[in-house]
């Protein structure tokens, strides 16, 4: 019996130290699993983030080259109306020019109104004779009369302005939209640029990713292994446990057997002392005093 509770104890000392070597390497084992899980998770928010910023940039993109497709065909009906605008104008040039040239006039209209209104002036303020003003008359008749010819010139004149300032406008107006369109359009190039290369950054993220969650499940696995064999050594040491127990409880019942089979012997010496009225020792009194109490 005593050899096979030594063996048992010594077994339990064993498993102990088994057992605390697992506890030592679940524990560092569980370090491991919760760093790599705390770095998937890490890398997860950073893509999550990633991918949401992609949404935004391609709304904004999507807005840009709506507004692009937008501005395109009024940069385009602008630049044509200038192009009728030039027609016109060239036209409207090419109609004066003939009609000067019909009318023989080697001065335009505001300089031959000019003309008449100098003669007039000198003619009331220099007081030239008969014959002098009669030619100066008969010359501001000539003059109005082509001037009145000329009236024609004067409305083609103002068209011809007219024209031209309109088209200043509509080429502003041109020229600041494809200018737009030039801005809007390298704003979308550039944000679909940096969708790409924030595309490129989470797939490069997804395999970090990959290899932390294969990392936490390898040292998962590994953690399931060894807390199984520490239960399995934890469940060995209750069952020596309780096999120790059961000696314990055995030899203590045991000694208490074989000490009150002395106790008892001792009691029938005592009573055969008394019965014989021998005196009783100080040992005999104990013992009486002993079996008095149970």
């Amino acid at each position: 019996m005593a050899s096979h509770q030594k063996e048992l104890v010594s077994g339990l000392g064993k498993l102990r130290a088994e057992a605390s070597s697992l506890k030592n390497a679940l524990n560092e084992l569980d370090k491991e699993k919760e760093s790599w899980f705390s770095k998937k998770e890490e890398i997860s928010k950073k893509i999550r983030e990633l991918i949401q910023k992609i949404k935004e940039n391609k709304s904004k993109r999507d807005a840009l080259t709506t507004e692009v497709k937008e501005l395109k065909p009024k940069r385009d009906i602008l630049n044509k109306e200038v192009s009728e605008k030039l027609k016109e104008l060239d036209r409207l040039r090419k109609e004066k020019a003939e009609l000067e040239k019909s009318l023989g006039l080697k001065e335009s209209p505001s300089k031959i109104k000019q003309h008449i209104d100098r003669l007039e002036f000198k003619i009331e303020t220099e007081t030239p004779s008969f014959e002098k003003e009669k030619e100066l008359m008969k010359r501001i008749k000539e003059l109005k009369k082509l001037y009145e010819n000329s009236a024609g010139i004067v409305d083609i004149s103002k068209k011809i302005k007219e024209a031209s300032d309109e088209i200043r406008r509509l080429k502003k107006e041109a020229n600041e939209t494809h200018k737009t369109v030039q801005e809007k359009a390298k704003e979308s190039q550039a944000l679909h640029e940096e969708i790409l290369k924030i595309s490129a950054e989470i797939d490069r993220l997804k395999v970090e990713e990959e290899n932390a969650f294969k990392n936490f499940s390898g040292f998962k696995q590994k953690f399931g292994e060894v807390n199984a064999q520490l239960k399995e050594k934890l469940k060995a040491m209750n069952e020596i446990k309780s096999h120790l127990d059961r000696i314990d409880v055995y030899r203590k019942e045991k000694k208490r057997q074989e000490e009150e089979s002395i106790l008892k012997s001792k009691e029938e010496e005592v009573n055969a002392k008394i019965k014989r009225r021998e005196k009783l020792t100080t040992e005999d009194l104990l013992v009486f005093q002993r079996v008095g109490k149970e």
